[in-house]
């Protein structure tokens, strides 16, 4: 697809934030928030409803912290990920700190694929630095984005560190994979809103009943694939952990939509762990069961 005007600007404006050290872009992280949250007010009704089914429990001062962290998270994200469009790998990397990696060479040498399944939690674009750790053919599985400049955007960024798949090219690239006998490792975002003709599995997810994706736990099914659930959180402005945990290396025998509860338990676990640095301003809550 041809790029666009407003891409090749985009490139152009943040090449060279790579030469001033990102705490000095914070800066503009901190005017951009006062901006979103203090005077436009940016989705502020989604993210306290979203705040107040999920944690019903708090007061409102308590959730008012959360709300006022997270969009602090929010303009950071947004931040960080233009300082990573042309910031050196080894520069980077510095930046990301790795707890059980081993688990991704265990289940490879064991001859098995892996996929990993993570949410909007943290800074999810850190991903971009498990490059270099992560052996095997990589690919991440992304949504294609309605804004044509950030699609390209975006893409170009995490191509950095696996394939691109589009969600309705995903399983064909991957079995064709499996089927010439090499590895591969593959990034889902698992938690998003399926569409509207998605809406056949729902599980209880932050108090409430929430329509889920299930392709990914199929694909672990049929290309003998191990489930690694991978945590994003922010040890402090600029820095982030990357945990791993696995759920299962044996799908295939696993009851149906096993792996997809797990998943969505150890992510609603990481949430009440790091409440602040969840993606509240997405409308995840959008159908209802009945």
């Amino acid at each position: 697809m041809k790029k666009t005007f407003g891409y090749y600007l985009l490139l152009l404006i943040t090449w060279p934030m790579q030469f001033i050290p990102l705490g000095f872009h914070y800066l503009f992280s901190d005017l951009l928030f006062f901006l979103i949250y203090r005077v436009a007010g940016y989705r502020k009704k989604v993210v306290a409803e979203n705040l107040l089914n999920a944690f019903p429990e708090k007061s409102v001062s308590e959730r008012t912290e959360i709300e006022i962290k997270f969009y602090h998270n929010f303009v950071d994200i947004f931040i960080e990920t233009l300082y990573f469009t042309h910031a050196s790998q080894q520069k980077a990397s510095s930046r990301l700190l790795f707890e059980n990696l081993e688990l991704v060479d265990e289940q490879l040498a064991k001859g098995k694929n892996v996929i990993f399944l993570l949410g909007h939690l943290g800074n999810w674009e850190f991903f971009q630095l498990v490059r270099d750790e992560v052996k095997g053919i990589k690919f991440y599985v992304y949504k294609k984005l309605g804004n044509k400049t950030f699609d390209h955007y975006y893409k170009l960024l995490r191509s950095r560190a696996a394939q691109p798949l589009e969600m309705g090219e995903t399983y064909r690239k991957l079995y064709d994979v499996y089927k010439s006998g090499a590895l591969f490792t593959a990034f889902f975002i698992s938690d998003q809103r399926p569409l509207r003709t998605e809406l056949f599995y729902w599980l209880t997810f932050l108090n409430q009943e929430t329509p889920v994706l299930t392709g990914t736990e199929k694909i672990a099914r049929r290309m003998n694939a191990s489930v690694i659930y991978l945590e994003f959180s922010k040890i402090k402005r600029g820095y982030q952990k990357a945990r791993l945990e696995l759920l299962s290396d044996d799908v295939s025998n696993a009851p149906e939509y096993e792996i997809t509860n797990l998943f969505f338990e150890k992510l609603e676990k990481s949430i009440r762990q790091y409440p602040d640095q969840y993606f509240w301003t997405h409308k995840r809550w959008k159908y209802k069961k009945d």
